[in-house]
């Protein structure tokens, strides 16, 4: 108390008014979280160096210039509109089918059974078929990835066995002229009251 009482420094009072004015649980608190976020930040680099071995990190560095290249030999396309489909390759089915399709599928026709009909706009289920094959290129020839190998797999592989096959829509034609149309199947109505709700 020495230098109050020789009238230096601040009265006693002048302290006693300014610690009360400090809040000191906000003050505790305060200091409570930052000792807390630097202790988590502490353990969470320890646990991140912990983490991230060399093998680790070869693997990340591998799977990032995958990436980097990637983005390099394609960059990404704008987005087309939320509610705009992408514009068609091919603007008809018949433009599909002479300038990809038909090129593209190379068998010889009438071993083992293979048929084809020259006017397959003909025959119905080959129209619904070969639609089914276009847009389903259309939609799969936008995934640089693996589309063509769904479409192949998936569409392609399918339904052109259903087409070219001996039993199929093309039965009784021959590669040069369209045969007599199969007969669709025999249709009974069902009875009245059956499908209503």
């Amino acid at each position: 108390m020495g230098e109050w009482e020789d009238g230096k420094g601040a009265p006693p009072s002048a302290i006693t008014a300014a610690i009360a004015a400090i809040d000191v649980d906000a003050s505790v608190q305060q200091a409570v979280h930052g000792a807390m976020a630097r202790r988590l930040d502490a353990v969470a680099a320890a646990a991140v160096d912990e983490a991230l071995d060399e093998p680790t990190l070869a693997v990340l560095r591998l799977a990032a210039d995958e990436a980097a290249r990637r983005a390099l030999v394609s960059p990404p396309t704008a987005a087309p509109e939320e509610n705009e489909p992408p514009e068609l390759y091919y603007a008809t089915l018949p433009a599909f089918v002479s300038e990809q399709l038909v090129p593209m599928y190379r068998r010889p026709l009438g071993a083992q059974g293979i048929t084809w009909c020259a006017e397959w706009w003909r025959h119905t289920e080959a129209i619904a078929r070969l639609e089914a094959l276009w847009r389903s290129w259309e939609h799969l020839r936008l995934d640089p990835a693996t589309g063509m190998s769904v479409w192949f797999r998936d569409h392609a592989d399918h339904h052109m066995a259903v087409l070219l096959s001996a039993d199929g829509p093309f039965k009784g034609c021959k590669p040069d002229r369209h045969g007599e149309r199969l007969e669709p199947f025999p249709l009974r109505p069902p009875p009245d009251g059956l499908f209503d709700e």
